[in-house]
């Protein structure tokens, strides 16, 4: 394959380019336009260009309405039908748990789903298995999702703090709701138990108003931080290890969708490749929401089942903090509100790490709310991220 061009655009370039569309949001025109830039980027690069399609809800509000809806039906029929009601009411529970600890739940393939697709660049260096022992070259992958989330009312600066504590609330008294019925179904009747299950009903109806009234109003956010700043991190690393390769490694980069569903792209692409990874070591460098604050390496997530992130792509990330003046400040962060595609590898023993920011406070600013524009983003950032994760990336291969 001919050398790279020198002509291509850095990442400011391409968030530019990706702010320029209102939104990109899952299965929209605006989301295939996103695409075709994305492709048109990599081609340019001299990328062999891989389109994996799937089918993905279109935003995570249909599953939250399937899953209270489901919850209040049972609350409500308790009274005629007892049994019946009890089993809806722990199905659509058990759905709920799984949906919110950031696994595969069944309500996610009950919900109409839309065509979309995770675009996936790789590089032929010349240099790609050279060996004479049969040994396969180790990968990384550099993964970011293109699309973007609804505006939701629950991520409000004062409301996001308490997001996780907030879930948590809800998800016990979802687990209240089935005893409740459970104790309805085997005789015991009585006006206050009639009075509680309508009152959990009309709790989880409300909860699933609120969690739309923003989308409704506002649509999807422009997403520059979240999460067009990791796109363009993504593609920029891609290209300065490409240019320069590391040897014994082969550069892969993977733009997802269906991220603000419920990470749903970066799932497919886990499931349809994951044989390849028991045969070469493979490492995951996810990017989201670069925009603004100070980088943090993310060390732990989950918002129900904790998830820790220690491995030897992690350490290489915090040496090359600790070690390089240029990146003085960046340290190591949690996050528990919501998760990252990277949680799938993690969970299947694969070494990963996300790099995202926060501000003083720990959060993401701008996080799914109107404000999440390019004017509100630190332009000095996509660039020093490229930076760290190329670093990053070259101490983990000397490491290895």
């Amino acid at each position: 394959m001919d050398p790279l061009p020198k002509t291509q655009p850095d990442s400011i370039d391409i968030l530019k380019q990706l702010t320029s569309l209102d939104h990109r949001g899952v299965g929209t025109e605006q989301e295939r336009r996103a695409a075709a830039i994305i492709k048109e980027w990599l081609t340019k690069s001299g990328a062999d260009v891989e389109i994996q399609p799937f089918l993905s809800p279109k935003t995570y509000l249909p599953i939250v309405w399937w899953l209270v809806g489901g919850i209040s039906a049972g609350l409500f029929l308790a009274g005629p039908f007892p049994w019946p009601a009890f089993f809806i009411s722990l199905i659509f529970t058990v759905m709920a748990i799984h949906y919110f600890d950031w696994r595969s739940s069944p309500v996610q393939f009950i919900v109409p789903r839309v065509k979309t697709e995770n675009i996936i660049g790789r590089f032929s260096s010349g240099q790609k298995n050279n060996n004479t022992n049969g040994i396969k070259n180790k990968k990384l992958i550099l993964m970011a999702h293109y699309d973007t989330a609804p505006v939701s009312i629950l991520y409000l600066p004062s409301m996001v703090g308490n997001f996780r504590q907030s879930l948590l609330t809800s998800l016990g008294i979802m687990l209240v709701t089935p005893l409740v019925i459970f104790v309805t179904a085997i005789g015991f009747q009585h006006v206050i138990l009639t009075w509680i299950r309508y009152g959990l009903g009309a709790y989880f109806v409300i909860q699933g108003i609120i969690a739309g009234i923003d989308y409704f109003r506002f649509g999807h956010t422009n997403g520059a931080a979240d999460n067009a700043t990791g796109t363009a991190v993504a593609l920029a690393t891609a290209r300065r290890l490409w240019e320069n390769p590391m040897p014994g490694w082969d550069v892969e980069v993977v733009l997802t969708s269906g991220e603000e569903v419920s990470l749903v792209g970066s799932r497919h692409y886990y499931l349809k490749n994951k044989n390849q990874y028991k045969t070469n070591k493979t490492f995951v460098l996810n990017f989201d929401n670069l925009g603004s604050g100070h980088i943090k390496i993310i060390t732990k997530t989950g918002s129900i089942t904790p998830v820790k992130y220690d491995n030897p792509l992690v350490d290489a990330a915090i040496k090359t903090a600790r070690e390089e003046d240029r990146f003085h400040g960046i340290t190591t962060g949690e996050w528990h509100t919501g998760d990252f595609d990277s949680i799938w590898f993690e969970r299947g023993g694969i070494p990963s790490l996300t790099l995202s920011s926060q501000d003083e406070k720990g959060q993401i600013p701008h996080l799914h709310r109107p404000g999440d524009t390019l004017a509100n983003i630190n332009m000095s950032m996509p660039p020093q991220a490229v930076d760290f994760a190329e670093a990053t990336a070259r101490n983990l291969a000397e490491a290895s």
